[in-house]
């Protein structure tokens, strides 16, 4: 074999080399979300890997840019409840929400698929980023609201108000100790703290006695995704 065959044999073993570790295309998708054929405003997708999420327009309508086809699209179609896919080559979507599962359609294909379960958390476990993600919580006030225990969330005159041990006194203050980073702020603005998608994980520590007397109505724990 000559020089000239054996750089032509190298040149094309490169090239299907590169064609196989070429990553998944990335592109445009639009969707709909309906609940008995009417559109739902509000619903949270949230694109997975890509770490972005959005809510349904007033036509149940969602739209993502530059999404590649290994990617999963999540949707809360409930309480706790989500209507799970991969993207694949999908490019227009419908979602139709049931009672026990979902209708996917992408105008080629129809398939009926089932929910998948949030999971439900302990207080002392956290919640974390994919939770906060999955579930749509667009506050914190939300996310003490809907996933701990314990935990009392009250709005007055437009300021959110957090208890976690319940009234201890009548003339003494019950807010909790907010710890954000590791940065103790008493008397923090819970729903101004921080954006939701930069939360790593979230938690409530009741027994705040390892913070001293300003974590003797307990403790938000509050880590970024630094």
């Amino acid at each position: 074999m000559n020089v000239y065959a054996i750089m032509k044999e190298k040149l094309f073993g490169l090239v299907l080399v590169s064609l196989v570790c070429l990553p998944s295309m990335a592109d445009d998708i639009t969707g709909v979300v309906l609940k008995n054929g009417k559109p739902k405003k509000g619903i949270n997708v949230w694109l997975k890997n890509a770490d972005k999420a959005v809510e349904t327009d007033k036509e149940g309508k969602f739209y993502f840019s530059d999404v590649a086809e290994d990617d999963t699209l999540q949707i809360t179609a409930g309480a706790r409840i989500d209507a799970k896919f991969p993207v694949g080559d999908m490019k227009n979507i419908t979602v139709e929400l049931d009672k026990k599962d979902f209708v996917l359609s992408d105008g080629a294909k129809e398939q009926r698929i089932p929910y998948t379960m949030l999971p439900v958390s302990k207080s002392t476990d956290g919640v974390t980023h994919e939770m906060i993600m999955r579930s749509g919580q667009r506050t914190i006030a939300d996310i003490l609201r809907n996933f701990m225990t314990g935990v009392i969330v009250t709005t007055d005159g437009g300021s959110t108000k957090v208890t976690v041990r319940g009234i201890s006194s009548i003339n003494a203050s019950t807010e909790p100790l907010v710890v954000l980073d590791g940065i103790a702020l008493q008397g923090a603005d819970i729903e101004n703290l921080v954006p939701v998608e930069e939360i790593a994980v979230i938690k409530v520590i009741k027994d705040g006695s390892s913070y001293g007397v300003r974590g003797a109505n307990g403790v938000i724990e509050i880590t970024t995704r630094k």
